[in-house]
């Protein structure tokens, strides 16, 4: 009877611990400028490199510091004159990512460490080449930091390389800057 009192205890703290930790299941919204840089291959060797980007987030913190999110990226067109046999070729290219966050506190300040990494679709419109673009799956790592102003609000600037590793398009470097917004 003592034994089975003792272990009552420890899973009445169990519970208790991971009730608190499962407790900060919060959904939030974001929204980012990007900066991508990409490193174009084949046909597409030679034209502009430099995107820039709206995306929008969604994402949800599952765990105390852990966060899934889903996102839309959608860069501007970036037109390219006599780029490809005098013919011009716009660019452009949207992604659909599902990226895993963690942060890390810095100390007791409202700054934290961030590390992501996740896999987005990348959908490519080069306009005026033989093909007038792909869509191809590519795998994402990044890193950052985020600053806390409160309980709802968060700035964040992130650092992410993506590989799509298509024939025209190798990889996006992007630096990524916005505000978060939690419920």
């Amino acid at each position: 009877m003592l034994l089975s009192g003792v272990a009552m205890l420890f899973a009445a703290n169990a519970q208790a611990m991971m009730h608190q930790n499962w407790s900060a299941v919060r959904p939030y919204v974001g929204a980012e400028y990007v900066y991508s840089k990409a490193k174009p291959g084949g046909t597409a060797g030679g034209l502009k490199d430099n995107f820039n980007s709206a995306k929008a987030d969604l994402g949800m913190e599952i765990y105390k510091n852990l966060y899934t999110e889903f996102s839309y990226q959608q860069s501007w067109q970036v037109k390219n004159k006599h780029a490809y046999e005098g013919n011009s070729v716009k660019q452009r290219f949207a992604a659909y990512a599902m990226d895993l966050y963690a942060k890390m506190p810095i100390m007791c300040s409202p700054f934290g460490l961030v590390a992501t990494g996740g896999m987005a679709l990348y959908d490519v419109t080069q306009k005026g080449l033989p093909d007038d673009g792909f869509m191809r799956v590519g795998y994402r790592i990044g890193g950052g930091m985020q600053y806390d102003m409160n309980d709802h609000w968060s700035a964040r600037v992130i650092g992410r390389y993506s590989y799509v590793g298509a024939e025209r398009l190798d990889n996006y470097k992007e630096v990524a800057v916005g505000m978060l917004y939690r419920f």
